[in-house]
């Protein structure tokens, strides 16, 4: 009996400290989730210009062709086709070529790190000066022209929260995108009720 006691004590003082320790762990995350949202939040110029570059394709009765990448290609669909789309917006892959691109039209690219692919698609998009928007984290080692296109750091350029073996955990690229998704979606809906689009 007075094993099974110090037993229960053992796994008693084993709950509390993971209960601890996960309450710390969620703390910490929401500290680090706060970090990023202000981040982003001081890019409200930058946002809005992007948010107003791609409004203007809507305006325009151009569309907005959209394109992810990597982790955060998945939104593809959310964009395009969700009950909270951006109007008038089509996949980029549904294009032929880049050419066939009106000048009503707008690009939205977005991914987590300003990949190869990416790079190729920038690369093109400015050769055939089409307006566009670009959403990732800015590269360091990479030349970045984004003095010619609008742009949006997502502010998550590597893991932000410790665990308890001192490796870091949670890349919030999703969470970044969406809060300058739904900048760039409240200001769409707002303009076009505005303008009785």
């Amino acid at each position: 009996m007075n094993l099974d006691l110090k037993i229960s004590h053992i796994l008693i003082t084993i709950i509390k400290i993971y209960h601890v320790g996960g309450i710390a762990m969620s703390k910490i995350l929401n500290t680090q989730i706060n970090g990023v949202f202000n981040r982003l939040e001081k890019q409200e110029l930058d946002i809005q210009m992007a948010a107003q570059c791609l409004i203007q394709a809507i305006g325009g009765e151009g569309h907005v062709y959209v394109k992810g990448y990597d982790d955060l290609k998945f939104y593809e669909t959310f964009v395009t086709s969700s009950s909270e789309r951006l109007e008038s917006s089509k996949l980029l892959d549904e294009l032929a070529n880049l050419v066939e691109l009106d000048t009503t039209d707008r690009v939205f690219l977005f991914g987590p790190y300003y990949s190869e692919e990416m790079a190729e698609d920038v690369s093109k998009l400015i050769d055939i000066d089409a307006d566009f928007v670009v959403i990732c984290n800015k590269p360091k080692e990479t030349e970045f022209p984004d003095h010619l296109f609008h742009f949006v750091n997502l502010s998550t350029p590597r893991p932000i929260v410790y665990t308890e073996d001192y490796d870091k955990v949670v890349t919030p690229h999703p969470i970044a995108f969406n809060y300058v998704y739904y900048e760039i979606y409240t200001q769409m809906v707002e303009m076009i009720r505005d303008l009785d689009l």
